[in-house]
């Protein structure tokens, strides 16, 4: 996905591709070829500016508490130390953290979800992309969906329905205010788990929820909006984003919007 800022708050997307390319690709053999295919998407415009969002297939949260306020730097420091405490090869995950919403306690600390994941195939993509483009962002959908709830008035709910996991993320104003991941082996256990994240939280009953993900269509969005009642919708667009000279209905899948998501978010910040 390319974007271009427009100024005053716009944003074009100036081009789309798409590889199907999943991480099973980037295991063994496989690895150098699919690495060469998908850096060669960007090749055209090598030494821009690029903000990388990945989804792994397994998230392994932890709660932690960091001293309020703390700068980013120390807080990177406390992630690690959590980690070798936390996970048998630290060397071998990524970790994205954030603070929750109002959750300073006494004694000056402040509860942070420490979101960590396997690094690959994600660090070497990182690597090899980072030889080409200075990385404005490289991580999770975790910041970019906190992101994106800055410009939403109501509490804004993040299902993710993929064929691993099922995630929910409840976010205010760019905090967060809830997350729970749950690890699944079929479609039947991914059903279980989004209705009964969504009938257990009273504080998203209010508000439309984003869903996306390779589980995500029609027949799921009844399903949940029958045992639940709560109002599904797909994942939506960061206001101000428009489309150049194409149909915008192809830049509107889970991915797509999640890497434009991460976009805007970079150029934001």
């Amino acid at each position: 996905m390319r974007i271009k800022s427009s100024g005053s708050g716009s944003y074009v997307v100036t081009a789309c591709k798409v590889l199907p390319l999943g991480t099973k690709a980037f295991e063994g053999k496989k690895q150098a070829r699919s690495l060469k295919k998908i850096l060669a998407l960007t090749e055209e415009w090598r030494g821009e500016a690029l903000a990388l969002c990945f989804c792994p297939g397994a998230y392994f949260p932890l709660h932690a508490y960091f001293p309020s306020n703390a700068p980013k730097e120390a807080c990177e420091d406390y992630c690690r130390i959590e980690a070798a405490h936390f996970l048998d090869r630290p060397e071998e995950y990524l970790h994205d953290h954030t603070a929750y919403a109002g959750s300073a306690v006494k004694n000056n600390l402040e509860k942070h979800l420490v979101l960590f994941y396997h690094a690959e195939p994600f660090k070497t993509l990182s690597i090899g992309f980072s030889e080409r483009h200075p990385l404005l962002f490289s991580g999770s959908p975790l910041i970019p969906e906190l992101h994106h709830s800055l410009s939403i008035k109501e509490k804004t709910a993040f299902l993710d329905l993929e064929n691993s996991h099922v995630a929910l993320t409840v976010a205010n104003k760019g905090k967060l205010e809830y997350f729970n991941c749950h690890p699944v082996k079929e479609r039947k256990e991914a059903e279980y788990f989004a209705i009964h994240e969504l009938q257990s939280n009273p504080i998203i009953h209010d508000s439309a929820i984003q869903a996306g993900g390779s589980l995500f269509d029609k027949a799921m969005t009844s399903l949940l909006e029958k045992e639940t009642s709560c109002h599904v919708v797909p994942p939506g667009l960061p206001d101000g984003v428009l489309f150049s000279g194409r149909d915008g209905s192809v830049c509107r899948s889970s991915a797509a919007v999640k890497a434009i998501r991460t976009a805007v978010m970079a150029l934001e910040n």
